[in-house]
C-alpha cells in the first residue's frame, strides 16, 4: 500500500497547489480590478515653467481643465505653443500614474505592464519629443 500513499500524498500535494495558484488569481484579478478602477479617477496637474498655463489631463489623454493666468494675455502669439506642450505633459503625467501603479501591483516586469508602457510611449511621447502629432 505504500505506493498508494505516495499517490495520494502526491495528489495531496498537487491540490494543495492548484488551491494556493487559484486564491493568487484571485488576488491578482482583485487588484487589477481597483487599478482599474482607480485608472478612471486619475488626473495629472502640469502648469507651464512660467505659469501661464495650467493643464489638468486624464491618462486616457483626456483634458478636464485649461486654466490661463492673466499674464496669458501679454502674449497670444506664443500662448498655443506653450498651452499645446502643458496639455502633453499633463497628458504623459497622467499616463505614467498609471503605469506607476500597474507596475507596482503586477510588477514591472509584467508583460501587461510592458505593453502599456509601449503604447504609452507611442501615443504621449516623453517631454521633450517634439512629435506632437497626435494631438
Amino acid at each position: 500500500m505504500s505506493g498508494d500513499d505516495d499517490l495520494l500524498a502526491s495528489m495531496e500535494a498537487l491540490n494543495a497547489k492548484i488551491d494556493a495558484q487559484i486564491a493568487q488569481s484571485r488576488v491578482r484579478a482583485g487588484e487589477a480590478a481597483r487599478v482599474a478602477a482607480e485608472a478612471t479617477q486619475v488626473t495629472a496637474t502640469v502648469t507651464s515653467p512660467d505659469g501661464r498655463v495650467t493643464v489638468v489631463a486624464q491618462p486616457t489623454g483626456g483634458i478636464t481643465a485649461v486654466r490661463l493666468s492673466s499674464a496669458a494675455a501679454d502674449d497670444a502669439a506664443a500662448l498655443g505653443a506653450v498651452i499645446t506642450a502643458t496639455i502633453a505633459k499633463a497628458q504623459r503625467a497622467a499616463a505614467d500614474i498609471v503605469l506607476e501603479s500597474m507596475a507596482q501591483t503586477l510588477g514591472a516586469d509584467s508583460g501587461l505592464v510592458d505593453a502599456v508602457r509601449r503604447d504609452v510611449d507611442a501615443v504621449f511621447p516623453a517631454p521633450g519629443d517634439s512629435s506632437l502629432g497626435y494631438r
